[in-house]
């Protein structure tokens, strides 16, 4: 399934650089290119740009479209509120 990539907000893209650029260990949220919705733990190395295209790398040789990040750890991308994340409240929160 392919979907036109429509460019991130800015201040999101420099949130995601800074983690980048320090290779941050991140809780990261996204949607594959089947809608699959994922959460995993990554090591951030850095963001590359394809044809129109932007990518958060991860250490482990994954690409992540930047439109399709949900969450990385306890910020929402842009588009998505708090109220987008309800049912993923754990125990005691």
């Amino acid at each position: 399934m392919t979907t036109t990539y429509k460019p991130i907000d800015r201040t999101f893209f420099d949130h995601l650089k800074a983690l980048a650029d320090s290779r941050a260990g991140v809780r990261l949220q996204y949607y594959t290119d089947i809608r699959e919705f994922i959460t995993q733990f990554a090591t951030l190395k850095g963001l590359a740009t394809k044809g129109e295209e932007e990518y958060l790398l991860l250490a482990s040789g994954e690409e992540v479209r930047l439109d399709r990040i949900v969450r990385v750890d306890d910020k929402p991308a842009p588009g998505y509120d708090e109220d987008y994340f309800q049912c993923d409240i754990g125990p005691g929160a």
